[in-house]
């Protein structure tokens, strides 16, 4: 197992923690680049992208067959995805200013899923030229 990816993994998932837990008013919610598109949900794709591909990432450099299967994959999505409703819900009820919102956690889950082919594309070629 690779300690290096290990920390990786659990440093995305502290740093979404932390992020997550700022106040709403420490954000701007309008980009003046994307017009009227909501950056908060860009984030939160980018967060969960970030998260999961982290993941399959460690899984890849790990020595157990098991973790490099599709039902991994698939357990790390909905870790990624639960991880997102539950800090929703960690907002509404902990976080000053912040409040739960149904199209953040959809934003969470498309980053997750996207992560996939970004992921099995890369994989395929860069990684494995690389190993």
């Amino acid at each position: 197992m690779s300690i290096k990816t290990f920390i990786w993994v659990v440093a995305e998932i502290v740093i979404v923690f932390i992020l997550l837990s700022l106040p709403g008013n420490s954000f701007h919610t309008q980009s003046k680049w994307f017009g009227n598109f909501p950056i908060d949900k860009l984030v939160h794709v980018c967060l969960f992208g970030s998260l999961s591909f982290s993941f399959f990432f460690h899984f890849e450099r790990t020595n157990y067959r098991q973790l490099k299967t599709v039902r991994a994959k698939a357990i790390v999505l909905i870790f990624c995805i639960v991880y997102g409703i539950g800090m929703e819900f960690y907002q509404k009820y902990f976080v000053p200013t912040r409040g739960f919102e149904v199209n953040d956690m959809v934003a969470d889950a498309v980053g997750a899923i996207l992560a996939l082919p970004l992921f099995n594309w890369l994989n395929k070629k860069i990684l494995r030229k690389h190993s």
